[in-house]
């Protein structure tokens, strides 16, 4: 909960977020519950799809934010849900709810129950129609206790699914358990750097009084004098912070001074250093600022370092030619579709008496465009392969200019284009194919 407040953290989620997402341009819906082809030939099911998507669709566009980021960041995430007959009415997702306060039953990999927090020793039981999950695929086990060791056997040997017992669901899916360590140093590496300045803003020095040939009263009135004129020039300069203006005079002291002079100053009060003896420079903090960017899968221009891109968005650049965040917002997006396919088989539960298999759903759940770094690797591989076939059509076009044979075509594009037998056996018949309008029967077509 520390790393989700912190400013670099969130700027993270919510960048991952936010390329999982996409948005429309100008309604900005981020989630669309469309027809599927099978779906269009039957008018009931499409009504039921028009049905589904007319009245969830706000609903799913007004928490899928809020909900993949919270999934993103504890790995689980929760909603309330609101039915009456006409299906669902609502969905709530607020600090009732946090995946602090809510612990999962499992069923095998089904989710059947909640026991939802409500105070130190109280807590209510819901169901999952009363409650949708939202749950990440989990790539890393995070250690916990709670589960019912006695019940790991039985979970084992049995095969019927619905005779597993219920255990307590493990959390887990959190993009931010292996960012700890880095959050931590990174976290420690700016606030050495942050206290290393407010140590070297503070200047002090000492000074040397000299009471010699004084009685008692003049040291003490002459003490008590230095002391007054060290503490006005600091007054002075707390009411300079304080109303954020400058002092625009001149401060003079007048002291008397007699035979030797009455006061030296020896130096600054840190043995005449001028700084630190071991300092903490930018570079401590960029190196665990790069290892905790490589742990959340976000270019680290994105998170505050922007003197780290390069010629324009640099050759890492934003997140959207970043190929971690891409992948990262995948496993988003498909936990979204998990947590909505829930809701409207509520719903239809609810409003029509029946849920649909996975293999009929006459919907399908879609999202805004395409992850943009997934698409521009795609971009990039289709041009590498028409460039690529344009380059064997140029060296088959030359090999059959120079008069190759089949044979020699065939082992050319097998042993140097490195193409298959098959492949390099259909392209070499292109040596007896003859060329269009060459049939000697237009220009210069007779002897």
């Amino acid at each position: 909960m520390r790393m989700e407040g912190d400013p670099i953290i969130s700027s993270a989620l919510q960048l991952l977020v936010t390329s999982a997402l996409g948005g429309h341009e100008t309604s900005g819906d981020l989630v669309f519950v469309e027809k599927t082809a099978e779906a269009k030939k039957d008018k009931r099911l499409a009504a039921i799809a028009d049905e589904v998507s007319a009245k969830l669709s706000p609903l799913f566009n007004r928490v899928a934010f809020q909900m993949a980021y919270t999934g993103s960041a504890y790995g689980d995430s929760y909603a309330r849900i609101y039915t009456d007959a006409t299906g669902v009415v609502d969905l709530h997702s607020d600090e009732m709810v946090r995946p602090q306060l809510v612990q999962p039953f499992e069923r095998g990999s089904r989710t059947i129950g909640f026991a939802v927090s409500i105070g130190e020793r109280n807590f209510e039981r819901l169901d999952v129609t009363q409650l949708a999950r939202l749950k990440m695929p989990r790539t890393q086990w995070i250690p916990q206790f709670g589960v019912v060791e006695k019940s790991l056997k039985v979970a084992l040997k049995e095969n019927n699914i619905d005779n597993l017992p219920i255990m307590p669901s493990m959390v887990g899916g959190s993009m931010l358990y292996n960012a700890e360590e880095p959050y931590d140093n990174l976290s420690a590496s700016l606030l050495g750097l942050v206290g290393q300045r407010w140590m070297d803003s503070i200047d002090e020095q000492m000074v040397a009084v000299n009471l010699e040939s004084m009685t008692l009263e003049q040291q003490e009135r002459f003490v008590e004098s230095v002391k007054g004129m060290l503490m006005a020039s600091k007054k002075y300069a707390e009411q300079a912070v304080t109303r954020g203006r400058p002092i625009m005079e001149r401060i003079r002291h007048i002291i008397p001074v007699f035979n030797e002079k009455q006061l030296t100053n020896i130096g600054p009060g840190n043995g005449g250093q001028t700084g630190r003896a071991a300092t903490i420079s930018i570079e401590d903090v960029l190196l665990h600022a790069r290892l905790l960017s490589g742990a959340l899968g976000v270019d680290l221009s994105m998170l505050g370092f922007a003197d780290q891109l390069s010629g324009g968005l640099g050759e890492g650049g934003f997140f959207r030619v970043s190929a971690q965040a891409a992948e990262r917002a995948r496993v988003i997006r498909v936990a979204l579709s998990g947590f909505f396919h829930h809701v409207i088989d509520i719903h239809t539960a609810r409003r029509y008496g029946v849920v649909f298999h996975e293999s009929e759903r006459p919907w399908e759940i879609n999202f805004f465009g395409s992850i943009s770094a997934l698409e521009a690797e795609k971009q990039r591989t289709r041009t590498d392969s028409m460039n690529s076939g344009m380059l064997l059509v140029q060296s088959m076009q030359m090999l059959k200019e120079m008069g190759a044979s089949k044979d020699i075509m065939a082992e050319f594009l097998a042993k140097t284009m490195l193409l298959d037998e098959d492949q390099a056996a259909l392209y070499a018949t292109i040596v007896d194919a003859k060329p269009q309008g060459n049939d000697m029967g237009g220009f210069g077509g007779g002897m």
